[in-house]
């Protein structure tokens, strides 16, 4: 029984010795097996060219558009309304009738003002040669001309009150509104007729105090107006308070707003862009090709199709482009897409070239 029992180890132990054995020889041979390395394809890059340029900053303003000139017609004197002669939307010219009150108690104190006056003016006139002639005393003839003045301002007021019945427009425009028609009482409670000159168009709003000292009359602006298009219309600064509105520590400013197929419309919001920031003849790229790695700014310039992560010192970036003030020249071909999956050293496919 027990030479059976050592038998069986011994047996076991030929097992295990074998199986090490076989093993350790898998592991020689295996070591002498060639490497077969996965070859990665080359990152992807699209590139441009460090250029010496003119770098803008842009800050925006938010405002309405207004017209250039507007005016809300009151009567100068209340008064029914017997006649209405324009409409909605008619374009008309500065000293066009709008409309017309009732004359009749107007006509009446004119024709009596103007019989005084003509009484007045042939005593007034009588009297002037009798004192010349010595006929009368100066108070006789001072009294006449007195009568005379007096007789003169009521018939020009009541001549003024008179023509108050016909309300003519104060400008050119478009009729934007009409409130009274026939039959109705005119008061100055209200505007009878509105009227906005939009032969040019305007935004008035304001800058801050950062801003004022940067943006002058006569800068050309970007303005958007996202209910038309993306692209943006044309403006011009055309005024700025050389103080601020009251009560208030923004400073007014009037843009001129350029409109010349008609489309931009009074009333519309607007964003302009003014141009808060400026730098010529500086080093830029655009802003996507500046990226952090381990704490700092780089840039990955190309050498042929060999990138080099390169430290860059950045200065106004106006989120397009970037200036930069150190670590690049002009000429060198940067990375501006897929910079981020660069590995140094190895080579990059370009495809925008």
């Amino acid at each position: 029984m027990k030479n059976m029992l050592k038998n069986k180890k011994k047996l076991v132990l030929i097992i295990i010795l074998i199986l090490a054995v076989a093993l350790g020889i898998y592991r020689i041979v295996n070591s002498y097996k060639p490497v077969v390395s996965v070859e990665q394809d080359p990152v992807n890059v699209t590139v441009t060219t460090a250029e010496i340029d003119t770098l803008y900053a842009t800050s925006p303003l938010m405002g309405r558009i207004d017209p250039v000139e507007s005016a809300s017609v009151i009567p100068m004197t209340a008064g029914k309304v017997t006649a209405v002669y324009v409409s909605l939307g008619d374009y008309i010219k500065k000293g066009t009738l709008l409309f017309e009150l009732d004359k009749t108690q107007m006509a009446t104190s004119y024709n009596q003002a103007k019989l005084v006056f003509d009484n007045a003016k042939i005593d007034y006139d009588r009297m002037t040669l009798l004192y010349n002639e010595g006929a009368v005393s100066l108070q006789q003839y001072q009294g006449a001309q007195t009568q005379f003045n007096v007789a003169q301002e009521s018939l020009t007021a009541a001549g003024n009150a008179l023509s108050y019945c016909n309300v003519t427009s104060p400008i050119e425009g478009y009729v934007t509104s009409v409130n009274v028609a026939v039959g109705d009482l005119a008061s100055q409670s209200m505007p009878a007729v509105t009227i906005a000159n939009v032969s040019a168009l305007e935004i008035n709003t304001t800058l801050s105090e950062y801003l004022v000292g940067k943006v002058k009359q006569g800068d050309k602006v970007q303005v958007y107006i996202k209910t038309l298009s993306e692209e943006p219309f044309s403006g011009t600064v055309k005024a700025i308070s050389p103080a601020p509105a009251t009560g208030t520590l923004t400073y007014p400013i009037t843009i001129g707003v350029e409109n010349p197929n008609g489309i931009i419309k009074a009333g519309m919001f607007a964003q302009v862009q003014v141009i808060s920031d400026r730098k010529e003849n500086v080093l830029c790229i655009p802003s996507d090709g500046v990226f952090m790695k381990s704490g700092e700014t780089k840039v990955a310039v190309l050498n042929g199709n060999i990138p080099s992560l390169v430290t860059v010192t950045t200065g106004l970036d106006n989120g397009t482009m970037v200036e930069i003030t150190s670590g690049l020249n002009p000429g060198d071909t940067v990375v501006i897409s897929g910079q981020q999956y660069v590995i140094e050293g190895e080579a990059v496919n370009i495809v925008n070239e």
